[in-house]
């Protein structure tokens, strides 16, 4: 797209806003799913206004436009916000980020894949604006555009760190890794194998003991399940390397995927385990 393309599109997308946003404004919630066959906002811009940390936005039948507005509840917190298009479903749709003065083109019209890449971008203000535009004219053939999204804090007055999540953990988040996330293993680095055209890196462990894992209908369980590898995603700058002993693997689920908390050696987290036992200081039963 020419630079001449984007500002005319972007100078429309403004007039149609201008024009719509007054008779269609759409609730404040996590997720939305509207279709483009009511409201009567033929090839319009709809506004969606999201105030969740993590959601999903589903549009049928898509006609003219979206715009997403994401936020941080009312707090005017900024954030990093990632996206990932639904996994195996077609993208009928382009995705714009609202720029100053233009749109910065994230997702073009794309065919169904297992692993749909996720884009991440800087909040501005307090929050993300996205322009989700139909590709193609309506018609009887059902389309759906699916998009998750999560919303990451910053820290009040600092800006984004890449480096942030390379650190290693400190004792307190180790502990807290430990009791919230969704998956906590022992195991040993097999492989780190890079995902193309991503900043992400897929890390496969071999699993010798799975400490903890939350199941699918929100009950944190302790046990054993036997299985012996896992996949989880770190950033490639952080240089993830394979071997280095038997690690404690952290990992929370972000948009559908499992994504490296923390990860200290055995040797380190039995000596976390044992001050916090003395102490009675974590939220949840540590083990090793």
């Amino acid at each position: 797209m020419t630079v001449a393309t984007t500002s005319f599109l972007f100078s429309l997308f403004l007039a149609l806003l201008l024009r719509r946003i007054g008779a269609h404004p759409v609730g404040q919630q996590c997720d939305w799913n509207g279709n483009g066959l009511s409201g009567g906002e033929k090839r319009g811009v709809r506004p969606v206004y999201l105030r969740c940390s993590e959601g999903k936005v589903g549009w049928s039948y898509p006609d003219g436009a979206l715009r997403v507005l994401l936020r941080l509840g009312s707090s005017g917190r900024d954030f990093r916000a990632c996206l990932r298009p639904a996994p195996g479903k077609k993208l009928p749709a382009s995705i714009y980020l609202e720029g100053v003065r233009s749109l910065n083109k994230l997702y073009s019209p794309q065919q169904p894949t297992d692993r749909p890449h996720v884009r991440c971008v800087l909040s501005r203000g307090g929050q993300v604006a996205l322009y989700v535009e139909a590709a193609e004219e309506p018609s009887l053939t059902k389309q759906t555009i699916e998009f998750a999204y999560d919303l990451q804090p910053l820290k009040k007055g600092s800006v984004y760190d890449p480096n942030e999540e390379c650190r290693p953990c400190t004792k307190e988040e180790m502990t807290h890794a430990f009791c919230t996330n969704e998956l906590v293993v022992r195991g040993m680095i097999q492989r780190v194998e890079p995902i193309e055209d991503t900043d992400v890196s897929e890390i496969t462990v071999k699993v010798t003991k799975t400490l903890r894992r939350w199941s699918p209908w929100g009950e944190n369980e302790v046990y054993d399940d036997g299985a012996d590898k896992e996949v989880v995603q770190v950033g490639r700058h952080c240089g993830a390397q394979h071997g280095g002993g038997e690690m404690v693997i952290m990992a929370r689920r972000k948009l559908g995927q499992l994504v490296l908390s923390c990860a200290p050696r055995l040797s380190e987290w039995k000596d976390v385990v044992r001050e916090a036992n003395i102490m009675d200081s974590a939220h949840c039963v540590l083990s090793s």
